[in-house]
């Protein structure tokens, strides 16, 4: 049975005297603590610094990181701590007096910063005074980063790398108690009519204009702030309610769920919200963990080297036709996402910089778009930004092999993205740990003889991180695909993602299935060549790709464009939090540059001069096993 929790965020105003630095609202304190005490509701208590913390820090400007220039600010770093041990001592103690097991939790000694991500070192000391019955106390603290030097983290992205990185613990929702009601916005736009929005939906969020109710009370400023926090939440499917603590048992009443004014603002309710969860963290594993296949088999592969080129490197020829479309170069963005807010902004960068450098898109799974037509857009957004070049739709063998499966979704996927190529992705050892996964393929293959015969162009097959060996492609091949994206063994591993999301598995079995078999699959080079024994069409290389020089040796072997995932989200994540594009584009430059500098070294002056050119190739190691055994 899942255990689940609630996390409660005390706004440094409601503790202190924000005007008055270091000074308590001992009464206000401690009629908080009395009503969590008589909650007896199971809870993650993070707290702000108010009147404590932020004048130390604003007085040596820590936030900003390491200055010398700033005298004594090492001094000043320990101090901004030290003040908020102080607070939280206070807080502690309060607990105990009213014989309530509470315990400190250091927030600079579990969090670190690296590269401009919150890292937090384990949960596990939090679950575990949770599973003793303790109540876990964090506070908004300093934090060291791994580039020597330092910064603040707040309550706010506590609460948000808290959503991250429970495991064991399922969040129900999250308060914030603040001295003021809630959000107020202007109605209708009216800065005459002033009101409090009591329910507020995770796509309001960007639309509302909030209200300035004077400086006594600064909503504009400070709620403004805060509002990009409460969305990042909401991006985890969790409920927020921002309610007045000073009021009457409303702490109280919000952690026994009992009605109250406030407001809550709730993840859109749509049918497709476990699709979407299941997007969002599909995005968000890969970034915060290492999910990547312990082995890459194009380590094992070297490149035959020319030591007198005889062309210009200038006048080396990478446009590559695809399904009678040309592009600059072999390169697609693969497949990465849809069907959630964050995954239409990271669509639209990556579609721009395709767009910018004329190369292949492809979108994720549109199966969200068709359960939930508000999930459309996501993926939509996709050729409004890029009219030009090819894209590549996607839906899953597990809707096309449903008995009720309806021909005209298929025809709405292409029609969704003005799709120029429709892939069917095989994720069998995905689907096989996820919850809910689909694990019959039964009627596939009459499905796919209808909508082949509806459908004017090219349907390729692809897998999503185990490859496909050259019986299934064989069968494939006969049936009426068009092309194949081999998707093999060696970049990101769809079961180890699981093994962080589907939490009933560590709950079910003494081993954990979906790490035993995260490396499960055919190795990229393998998948390629044994589809190329199989069959003359169009292959995509994908599954463990990092560079120009990995898109070279998989031409060699038979592939005709090489595709990337990983290495995009990267991008496109960083080009997210900084509002441009220029990563992306960055990086398909930098691949271009890589592979028109292995052609020069190899002497070839266009792509089809190393296509399926084993020779030019030296296998090594374990993947030579594979092609001799």
């Amino acid at each position: 049975m899942t255990k689940k929790i609630s996390l409660l965020k005390l706004g440094g105003s409601l503790l202190t005297d924000k005007n008055k630095p270091f000074s308590l609202r001992e009464e206000v304190i401690k009629n908080t603590i009395k009503q969590i005490a008589d909650s007896q509701e199971k809870l993650i208590i993070i707290h702000g610094g108010g009147s404590f913390g932020h004048p130390v820090a604003k007085k040596y400007n820590i936030s900003n990181g390491l200055n010398n220039s700033i005298e004594n600010q090492i001094l000043g770093l320990t101090q901004t701590h030290e003040a908020m041990n102080k607070l939280n001592t206070f807080i502690i103690n309060e607990f105990i007096e009213m014989n309530v097991p509470a315990l400190s939790i250091q927030t600079s000694g579990i969090f670190i910063k690296e590269n401009q991500k919150f890292i937090m070192k384990s949960a596990d000391i939090i679950e575990k005074s949770l599973d003793l019955g303790v109540i876990p106390v964090l506070y908004g603290d300093i934090i060291l980063h791994k580039s020597d030097t330092f910064s603040i983290i707040s309550g706010d992205q506590i609460i948000l790398e808290l959503c991250k990185n429970l495991r064991n613990y399922q969040i129900k929702k999250v308060i914030f108690a603040t001295e003021i009601d809630g959000i107020y916005i202007y109605e209708n736009n009216n800065t005459e009519n002033i009101k409090l929005a009591t329910n507020l939906n995770y796509s309001d969020l960007d639309t509302i204009k909030l209200a300035n109710l004077g400086q006594k009370i600064d909503v504009t400023g400070g709620m403004k702030g805060k509002i990009e926090s409460i969305k990042e939440i909401c991006e985890q499917n969790l409920p927020i309610q921002i309610i007045n603590g000073l009021k009457n048992n409303y702490i109280l009443k919000a952690l026994k769920s009992e009605e109250i004014e406030g407001t809550y603002i709730n993840y859109d309710t749509v049918k497709g919200k476990r699709i979407s969860k299941r997007k969002i963290e599909h995005i968000k594993i890969p970034i915060n963990y290492n999910v990547q296949h312990y082995t890459n088999y194009f380590d094992d592969i070297e490149l035959l080297y020319h030591a007198f080129p005889q062309i210009n490197f200038d006048d080396i020829d990478l446009s590559t036709d695809f399904f009678g479309k040309t592009i600059s170069a072999p390169i697609c963005i693969a497949a990465i996402t849809g069907g959630h807010p964050v995954s239409y902004k990271i669509n639209r960068i990556l579609a721009e910089a395709a767009e910018n450098q004329t190369i292949i898109m492809s979108v994720g799974s549109q199966r969200a778009g068709l359960v939930d037509p508000e999930l459309k857009e996501s993926f939509s957004i996709v050729r409004d930004v890029a009219p030009n070049i090819p894209i590549i739709g996607n839906l899953g063998i597990g809707q096309l092999s449903k008995p009720d499966f309806n021909p005209d979704e298929f025809i709405e996927c292409i029609n969704m993205i003005k799709a120029d190529v429709m892939a069917i992705h095989f994720n069998a050892l995905h689907e096989l740990f996820q919850e809910k996964g689909d694990r019959s393929y039964n009627n596939l293959v009459d499905n796919f003889k209808i909508i082949r015969k509806s459908t004017q162009i090219p349907i390729i097959a692809k897998e999503v991180g185990s490859g496909f060996n050259q019986e299934v492609a064989f069968t494939l091949d006969k049936l009426g695909f068009d092309g194949f994206d081999v998707g093999g063994a060696g970049g990101t591993s769809f079961a180890a993602i699981e093994s962080f999301r589907n939490k009933k598995l560590d709950e079910t079995y003494t081993r954990n299935p979906a790490d035993l078999f995260r490396d499960w699959g055919i190795p990229t080079p393998i998948s390629i060549d044994y589809v190329r024994k199989a069959s003359e069409k169009l292959i995509i290389a994908t599954g463990g790709l990092r560079n120009g020089i990995d898109i070279t040796k998989s031409i060699a072997l038979g592939a005709n464009i090489a595709g990337f995932a990983y290495k995009f989200l990267l991008t496109a994540w960083n080009d997210y939090n900084n509002n441009t594009i220029l990563n992306s584009i960055k990086e398909i430059k930098t691949l271009k540059n890589e592979l028109r500098s292995c052609l020069w070294l190899m002497n070839a002056i266009n792509i089809s001069e190393i296509f399926r050119k084993r020779e030019k190739l030296i296998l090594l190691g374990k993947l030579y096993k594979w092609f001799n055994q």
